[in-house]
């Protein structure tokens, strides 16, 4: 397993720009072909060309009328421009649209190793704060839109191209004839540079802080639209505290984004004025020019279109320069998540593959990502082959923490933890989650056909005769075979608007189906039953106690008195194991343990009662 992290915070150092522009360029070269490259470079020269010869046409046709020629040679003449310039303008359109095209796919081409990359990272990088930041970055790199993000940036580098190569076109033409009007226009153009470049860093400082505004904003909303979240809102009336909330977030979203346009303003305003003090000298020197003799009526009009035309290819030089810096950091935090987190590359897989496994902790500790105290404390635990150990405890003990490290969901923050000897962290990951069948405290059904979400794999590539057994091992095949298209119903409506919701109960079968499907031979189960009533969970216990015949398996339970099959019980506090035994010796040991069953017990007793 290969490391990459990224902490330092120097993301800019880490890859500079020229860098940046070979990962794009190198990913549009891999996803779209090298055509793609033809059509890019094919619509900058024509861009380039077009405006001079549209800047030439008026200068072209006076040399055609005052050429002396034949009325019929003169209109030829002009009629072959024209069609020159037509054709440009078709080519150039065309061009442009698969240029624009052929980007839109790239970016949308470049979500699917987005996508692969979070589903295949390690999760506990994933989940960290700095991931889940990261991963928000990078999202946005991808899906802002055709005006944010990898698709601007690999545009905006072909219009700097194409505005770059326009400048030194019209810049040999202006020099050939006066280096003073060329130094004239270059140096308006730094100027303006200068000015928007400040405008640009300006309003750069102030993104994070807009993007956490909306990050704030598309929270609101999203909690104001959820189902489960309707009832509260209405019942306490918390309508306008959503509204106020929202209200505020996007009045200071908008003060920051006025602040940044002021600046833009300002600079467009000295821009226009360097504009007309530009032109004032440029076209009294070209007027001065021609009244001496010196310049013809076509190069004087060729030369008024090409000073019209260095204002739009500087502008559009600028516009360019300022959305690629924009993107730059997109980029960056894109390029920053694909190396974050930890990838497979080459490690073993378990020896003892298909058999029960014995899992040994020597001195583990883990504290979640940003956190100033340890959730669990150098931890010693053997959990033996096929042995049935019950982990219990108030909430917060750190029971589910345990059980991630135990499935190698997490990496110890220091110490070891050990699969029949081997080390955890020395094997493939993907190996090692084949050894486990975990069912979480928080059961949920994904949006696809009930066999998918039983076998995890697509509709059509299951063993049926294996999910129609595990369908019944759980309880659930009649059930099934009351559904609209049976096991290919699909749950939820989310994609498709016949699925269908199983309650609670219907769903904790659904989640033993997939661990009997999965036939792993680690077993771990997280409060399995916590949403099930005493006598629900009884029923329950006694499928996954068949379940779980000759395998190693580690139960989590709120309720005590359904661990008692179990052969060890280990109670937590405070990320230790405290006490250590069966039911019987805990209960004579006294303590925590027996203070919690009795306390259980009593309520228990009291409902039966009632």
């Amino acid at each position: 397993m290969r490391k990459m992290t990224n902490d330092s915070g120097t993301n800019d150092k880490r890859y500079p720009i020229w860098d940046n522009y070979r990962y794009v360029f190198r990913a549009l070269g891999r996803e779209e072909g090298a055509g793609a490259f033809a059509i890019c470079a094919g619509d900058t020269l024509c861009s380039v060309l077009l405006p001079f010869l549209e800047a030439a046409l008026a200068g072209a046709l006076s040399a055609c009328l005052i050429s002396g020629r034949a009325p019929w040679a003169v209109i030829l003449m002009a009629a072959g421009y024209v069609a020159l310039l037509q054709t440009m303008r078709f080519c150039q359109g065309n061009l442009r649209m698969l240029r624009d095209k052929i980007l839109f796919i790239f970016r949308i081409d470049m979500g699917k190793e987005f996508d692969r990359k979070t589903l295949e990272m390690d999760g506990q990088s994933l989940e960290s704060a700095q991931g889940r930041k990261k991963w928000e970055a990078a999202r946005r790199n991808l899906y802002s839109g055709n005006g944010s993000g990898i698709e601007a940036y690999a545009k905006n580098f072909w219009d700097m191209l194409t505005n770059l190569g326009g400048l030194v076109v019209y810049s040999l033409i202006v020099g050939a004839e006066s280096p003073v009007l060329l130094a004239v226009l270059v140096g308006q153009t730094l100027l303006v540079t200068a000015f928007h470049f400040l405008a640009a860093r300006r309003a750069f400082g102030m993104e994070d802080e807009i993007e956490e505004k909306w990050k704030g904003f598309r929270y609101l909303r999203r909690e104001s639209i959820l189902s489960g979240n309707g009832k509260d809102i209405r019942m306490y009336g918390m309508a306008k505290w959503f509204v106020g909330g929202m209200r505020s977030v996007i009045g200071r979203i908008c003060s920051l984004i006025d602040r940044q346009e002021n600046g833009y303003m300002a600079a467009g305003m000295l821009n226009h004025l360097l504009t007309f003090v530009r032109s004032a000298v440029v076209y009294g020197w070209l007027i001065r020019e021609m009244s001496l003799g010196k310049l013809t009526l076509p190069v004087f009009l060729l030369y008024v279109g090409i000073v019209a035309g260095f204002e739009a290819w500087v502008r559009g030089l600028l516009d360019a320069v300022i959305e690629i810096s924009k993107n730059e950091k997109l980029m960056i935090s894109y390029r920053d998540f694909m190396d974050f987190g930890q990838v497979e590359e080459g490690k073993p897989s378990p020896q003892k593959r298909g058999s029960a496994h014995e899992i040994r902790l020597e001195h583990v500790t883990f504290r979640y990502d940003g956190s100033e105290e340890d959730i669990l404390q150098d931890l010693n635990l053997t959990i033996r082959a096929g042995e049935r150990l019950a982990l219990v405890g108030r909430n917060g003990a750190g029971k589910t923490t345990l059980i991630k490290l135990l499935c190698g969901l997490y990496r110890p923050t220091s110490g070891k933890i050990f699969l029949d000897g081997q080390e955890m962290q020395s094997l493939s990951q993907r190996e090692v989650f084949r050894e486990f069948a975990v069912v979480f405290q928080e059961v949920f059904a994904f949006s696809f056909p009930l066999s998918e979400n039983v076998s995890c794999v697509r509709e059509g590539e299951e063993d049926r005769k294996r999910l129609q057994k595990c369908l019944e091992e759980a309880g659930l095949w009649q059930r099934v075979q009351a559904l609209p298209r049976k096991a290919s119903t699909s749950m939820n409506r989310d994609m498709d608007e016949e699925g269908v919701t199983l309650s609670g109960g219907e769903m904790q079968k659904l989640m033993l189906a997939r661990a009997l499907y999965k036939d792993a031979p680690v077993v771990i189960l997280d409060e399995p039953t916590a949403a099930l009533d005493p006598i629900a969970e009884g029923e329950m216990y006694e499928k996954y106690d068949r379940m779980i015949r000759d395998k190693t398996a580690v139960f989590i339970s709120h309720r005590l008195s359904s661990t008692r099959f179990c052969d060890r019980i280990l109670f937590m506090e405070q990320g230790r194991i405290v006490q250590e035994g069966s039911h019987e010796s805990l209960m004579r040991q006294g303590g925590a343990y027996a203070e919690l069953f009795t306390l259980q017990a009593r309520y228990y007793r009291k409902d039966k009662e009632e």
